[in-house]
């Protein structure tokens, strides 16, 4: 575990959040209802992995980061955010099917999002990230998971 790949790791962390959400039932909001408050709750301990240790540690190691691909997942962080509020709001309320819309809105932006930072982002932290910076990065991650 001590040389996981930052990469390997967010992958992971992504599959787990996934199959959360294929989990869910939008037509018993009820039963459903704890199921997508955990995605939600991995989604956004993930994303604050993100955007409170990653994304800072790789921009200041390779400032051109800051201003392309972790510009554009912070951009869609919001949106992401957002949708998955709204998403439990409505399911909360005993609104299936509103909460399927809103997953599905998320969806459009989730699914490219991941995709970017697995293909292009995650694999480039890898590289900037090299040895004991990365696997201070993890500890941090970890620590945090903790906590």
């Amino acid at each position: 575990m001590a040389d996981e790949m930052i990469s390997d790791f967010f992958k992971k962390d992504h599959d787990e959040i996934d199959a959360l959400l294929a989990a869910v039932d939008f037509d018993r909001p009820k039963e459903a209802l704890p199921i997508l408050a955990e995605f939600d709750r991995r989604l956004e301990r993930h994303i604050v992995w993100e955007e409170e240790i990653l994304f800072p540690t790789a921009a200041r190691l390779a400032p051109p980061l800051a201003h392309g691909p972790i510009a554009v997942m912070l951009e869609e962080h919001i949106l992401i955010r957002k949708d998955k509020r709204d998403a439990l709001e409505r399911l909360a309320a005993g609104d299936g099917a509103g909460a399927k819309r809103s997953t599905a809105a998320m969806l459009e932006v989730l699914g490219g999002h991941n995709m970017k930072e697995e293909q292009i982002l995650y694999p480039t932290c890898d590289r900037v990230l090299a040895g004991a910076q990365a696997a201070r990065v993890m500890d941090v991650i970890r620590e945090k998971s903790r906590g």
